[in-house]
């Protein structure tokens, strides 16, 4: 019980070379504010600013320049579908996170195309929320698995409709990768490493992340999470919900297994 109390101590305290994760909180919700600040803090991460609305929070981002955003994409019952473009535009280098009650597919689509790292539901647990922000913070991304569900059912509309559409998205991405790109895409939303999906095809690790770099050109996407969705929206993946069926429970190397699919 000591070795457990001290580890969990160790875990929150940061180091005295390490450099302080600062978080911004961008919410118009005074209640969900101060709990996060609360959670944020007893985890180790320092809240340097808050903004009551979508304005003072891209003044404040700009104004601290923090490691990392988290921030609602709704304000006023009203969403702000370039919320995380403009704090992306403010601040390139920090990491954002959203933190939203609205599960809407296109809100969540446009936040990920924008730049957001995650996107997280606000009926989770607050550990479980707590546990995800940080993951973000040390580079990893991370999305609620109530969304990972409601995505994986329009994956599978996606793919009936396709069937029948040859002028979709989905036909214009398999005439621009080749076969074994088209492979390789098609199994990241799995949440398999480079490693793993080089054992399905016989590949080696390296060769499968020179695929992944191709694939990315080739679309014009930024990063993996944004290859994840776009395989998603287009109906091209082939299994989607297995790896969020724990992403925000108590263990936290489920956790972390599910955000490895976004780094």
């Amino acid at each position: 019980m000591e070795m457990r109390t001290n580890a969990a101590q160790a875990l929150r305290r940061p180091t005295s070379t390490a450099k302080p994760t600062t978080v911004v909180l961008v919410d118009d919700q005074d209640l969900t504010r101060g709990a996060m600040r609360q959670t944020l803090t007893a985890v180790g991460l320092q809240v340097v600013g808050e903004g009551k609305s979508l304005q003072a929070g891209v003044k404040a981002v700009r104004e601290l320049e923090p490691s990392l955003v988290v921030m609602d994409v709704v304000f006023g019952g009203v969403a702000q579908l370039d919320a995380v473009e403009r704090v992306c535009r403010m601040a390139p280098s920090a990491r954002v996170v959203v933190l939203t009650s609205s599960a809407h597919h296109e809100l969540f689509f446009r936040a990920i195309s924008a730049g957001a790292r995650g996107y997280l539901l606000k009926n989770a647990p607050r550990e479980a929320i707590a546990r995800a922000i940080r993951a973000c913070a040390s580079g990893e991304c991370v999305i609620s698995p109530e969304l990972v569900t409601s995505l994986a059912e329009r994956a599978r509309r996606g793919k009936a409709a396709a069937a029948g559409n040859s002028g979709n998205g989905a036909e214009e991405i398999r005439t621009a990768l080749t076969k074994r790109e088209l492979e390789i895409f098609r199994r990241l939303p799995t949440g398999e490493t480079n490693r793993e999906i080089g054992a399905v095809f016989s590949l080696s690790e390296n060769t499968v992340k020179n695929h992944v770099a191709s694939i990315l050109t080739k679309l014009r996407l930024d990063n993996r999470i944004q290859a994840a969705v776009h395989a998603v929206r287009n109906g091209l993946s082939v299994v989607v919900a297995a790896f969020a069926l724990h992403a925000m429970g108590d263990d936290v190397e489920a956790l972390s297994a599910v955000a490895g699919l976004f780094g």
